[in-house]
């Protein structure tokens, strides 16, 4: 019995659908291939920007801690030479105290054209209100002069030069030394509050905390500027192994949408020029170097906390 020969139209119909099986499963291969690939590529370019906002906070902490330095020492000789005279010139003026004062005894005693003359003088030159506003004045000097070395002071101790170097350090002095550099910044413009709980010493490069700190603060003021009653909680506490830094605003508050994007390197809702967008990526990036982890919480016109957590133990 002869066999049956096959259909060519079935014959033809299986050929254009295996050809069309491989062409959508060599499709299907092609855009797997093409996704992962993506996914890499993704992935390269994220750590791009994570190396790039590192370096990017290297180099500034670095500049930082040179021109921090040389301010520091050229404010410093000249502020030297002032408090030293000021010294001077209060032994010179106590000096010129007791001269005063003996003429005021003496000048009933002298001739009377003498008395007139010396009475006329201390008249003509108001030298009583003279010697009474002395003190005062040479009181605000030396709070003038004691204001600045303590500006140094925290100048030097926020940015060294030796940025690399960690040591077990103080957070709490941190945030007040923080505090002090900006209270130019803050002093009439917002209200500070501090609930700065005794906390640990932690090793740590306290140069890079103080600039996570500074950089909190200034993100805190510029989100309060539009309210009354703009104000700034600074909170510490310890929590488990780990010590707690909360900076909380009660400014505008952000959407989840911005939140979600804070961190991400050269970010910002300010104007062009007004801001690079690297501030809070430095933030992240200083305390990811620290095996710590940083949180946001924030509701809009409502507020926003950042939290920090840094491990107790050595880093």
């Amino acid at each position: 019995m002869m066999s049956k020969e096959k259909d060519p139209y079935e014959v033809a119909y299986k050929r254009e659908r295996d050809a069309r099986l491989h062409a959508e499963k060599l499709l299907e291969d092609k855009a797997r291939e093409l996704y992962l690939k993506n996914q890499q590529l993704e992935e390269s370019f994220s750590q791009l920007k994570k190396q790039q906002a590192i370096m990017l906070n290297h180099e500034k902490l670095a500049t930082l801690g040179t021109l921090s330095a040389g301010i520091a020492h050229e404010i410093n000789n000249p502020l030297a030479f002032v408090s030293s005279n000021i010294e001077s010139l209060q032994l010179y003026l106590k000096s010129y105290d007791r001269l005063y004062q003996h003429c005021k005894q003496i000048l009933d005693k002298l001739p009377e054209s003498a008395q007139l003359q010396l009475s006329e003088l201390l008249k003509n030159e108001d030298l009583e209100y003279i010697t009474d506003d002395i003190p005062e004045l040479v009181a605000d000097t030396n709070e003038g002069l004691k204001r600045v070395t303590e500006i140094i002071l925290n100048l030097r101790s926020f940015a060294r030069t030796q940025t690399s170097d960690r040591c077990s350090s103080d957070l709490v002095a941190g945030i007040e030394s923080t505090l002090k550099l900006l209270n130019s910044e803050l002093k009439g413009h917002v209200c500070i509050r501090k609930n700065l709980d005794p906390i640990p010493e932690i090793t740590c490069n306290p140069n890079e905390l103080n600039q996570v700190f500074l950089n909190l603060i200034i993100n805190a003021k510029h989100a309060t500027q539009e309210i009354s009653n703009p104000t700034i909680t600074l909170s510490t506490r310890v929590e488990g192994q780990n010590v707690i830094v909360e900076i909380s605003d009660n400014g505008c508050g952000m959407s989840e949408e911005l939140q979600k994007e804070v961190f991400v390197p050269f970010f910002t809702t300010k104007p062009v020029g007004k801001g690079t967008g690297m501030g809070l990526a430095i933030v992240y990036s200083i305390i990811q170097d620290h095996q710590g982890e940083i949180l946001i919480s924030s509701e809009e016109n409502q507020g926003t906390t950042f939290t920090i957590k840094l491990p107790i133990d050595s880093i």
